[in-house]
């Protein structure tokens, strides 16, 4: 009986430890905006879907794959529902005169933003940024 007792205390404490394990390795998970409209008054203050630009091509699907293939963004998953986002990437491309990108939390704070002449680059740049924000302790803001 004692060994049974001690046996299935070792598999309760390993099925813990693995589970700790396993939301210590949680993949960050973003979501790529569409060009942000304001909302009318009155409204819910969220981001209104209008992906297009001045009759330009929208970058949120070029956008998704230079997610998926840079080096600095293999860390992170890609969603494009945005209630799973743990970040939310804004992405407004300038017509040849480069690129403006935005980072927020789930709570909504900017937590870097910049400018690059390339797509690519802008979204390297916020991979990185997201990537210093998701190793910083979540303390009571994850709680949130």
């Amino acid at each position: 009986m004692k060994h049974f007792i001690f046996g299935l205390a070792m598999v309760f404490s390993f099925t813990v430890a693995l589970q700790g394990q396993t939301q210590a390795a949680r993949r960050a998970v973003v979501y790529v905006m569409p060009t942000a409209v304001a909302s009318p008054a009155g409204d819910n203050p969220q981001v209104v879907v209008d992906s297009s630009r001045n009759d330009k091509e929208p970058q949120v699907a070029k956008t998704y794959q230079e997610l998926q293939h840079r080096a600095e963004c293999k860390q992170f998953s890609a969603n494009m529902i945005k209630d799973k986002a743990d970040y939310f990437l804004l992405l407004q491309h300038g017509g040849g005169k480069g690129n403006r990108w935005a980072v927020s939390d789930k709570q909504g704070n900017v937590i870097a933003s910049g400018e690059s002449f390339t797509l690519g680059n802008s979204v390297k740049d916020a991979c990185l940024a997201i990537a210093k924000d998701w190793q910083q302790p979540r303390g009571a803001a994850a709680a949130n």
